[in-house]
């Protein structure tokens, strides 16, 4: 046995009380946002089922697949298949080419179920998208991630895009997607197409850049079994697609909208949109206005919205640069 008042260490009063004090500064700190955690007080993640882990395994082996077709069908390495070329007749707006390769990694299929399981969904579920030509890597990543999870995806698709998006005649993201589904690659997930850009109808081309889009929108349309969407104006562009969703789900609710790129029946003319940040969004205050886009109507009837466009920076708050 120890010798009384041997082997116990004992502490000035004021340690433990300052430790304390510490402590709850700090929780308070946290709790607020303003502060970041120590790494050793750091809260555990989440933990990860294993059939998510197995779904998000999934996904990435098909967004890899699918990648690799279209390397060989293109004759290009792997890393270039869904980077296109800078300027071209479909080319609407100017894109970033390493905005363009950070969102073809196939980090992101496993990034998105996660976020999928993380918001709720589950096999069954409805998700609606809006596609544009803009990144068809992450168009293909939410494709892989809904039919690993047994998600029921219904999209609308674009032909035009941005610079180093699914830009080359033959290998738009609709004719891409046309590809996945004879080949047997992946499920239609398409329910409409339009040929996108200004107006849905590519207005800001030439000639022979919209004549051109108009007859990739029209001969996908068809391949996919797919309504074309050829609006008179912005709200009609709208209301197609809206229209086009009510048909697919056939009475069932949509558990969230995903938005990859920045097409305008997408973001509207709502002064709100200047104000999104990308990720999940919450309530925004969107106006009244009939020129609010899909993300606006998505938001007001309380669907879990998704935008993904400025994709560096969400690929850092995701981990995964």
């Amino acid at each position: 046995m120890m010798p009384a008042g041997r082997g116990l260490v004992r502490l000035p009063r004021w340690i433990p009380v300052a430790a304390g004090l510490l402590l709850t500064a700090g929780l308070a700190v946290a709790a607020m946002g303003a502060g970041v955690w120590p790494g050793w007080l750091a809260p555990l993640p989440p933990a990860v089922s294993g059939d998510v882990e197995q779904a998000a395994s999934s996904a990435e082996a098909r967004w890899r697949n699918g990648v690799a077709a279209i390397a060989a069908a293109r004759g290009v390495a792997a890393d270039e298949a869904l980077i296109g070329s800078e300027m071209g007749p479909l080319v609407t707006t100017l894109g970033d080419l390493e905005a363009k390769r950070v969102a073809a990694s196939p980090a992101w299929p496993r990034a998105l179920v996660r976020e999928f399981h993380r918001a709720g969904l589950r096999r069954g579920d409805v998700v609606a998208a809006s596609f544009s030509g803009s990144f068809p890597a992450l168009n293909l990543a939410v494709m892989c991630a809904s039919q690993a999870m047994g998600l029921d995806l219904v999209a609308v698709s674009s032909v035009t895009a941005s610079s180093w998006g699914a830009t080359d005649p033959g290998f738009t993201w609709p004719e891409i997607e046309a590809r996945f589904a004879e080949g047997g690659l992946a499920r239609r997930a398409t329910v409409a197409v339009s040929a996108g850009g200004d107006g849905d109808r590519a207005l800001d081309l030439d000639d022979e850049g919209r004549s051109l889009a108009r007859d990739i929108a029209a001969r996908t349309a068809r391949q996919l079994q797919a309504r074309l969407i050829e609006p008179a104006d912005f709200e009609a562009s709208v209301r197609a697609r809206l229209d086009a969703f009510d048909v697919a789900r056939a009475g069932r609710p949509i558990a969230a909208f995903v938005n990859v790129g920045g097409t305008e029946a997408a973001l509207g003319h709502s002064t709100a949109i200047l104000m999104l940040q990308n990720g999940w969004l919450g309530s925004l205050p969107f106006d009244s206005s009939p020129r609010r886009g899909l993300v606006a109507r998505m938001v007001e009837q309380r669907v879990p919205v998704l935008h993904i466009l400025n994709v560096r920076d969400l690929a850092v708050r995701w981990g995964l640069l």
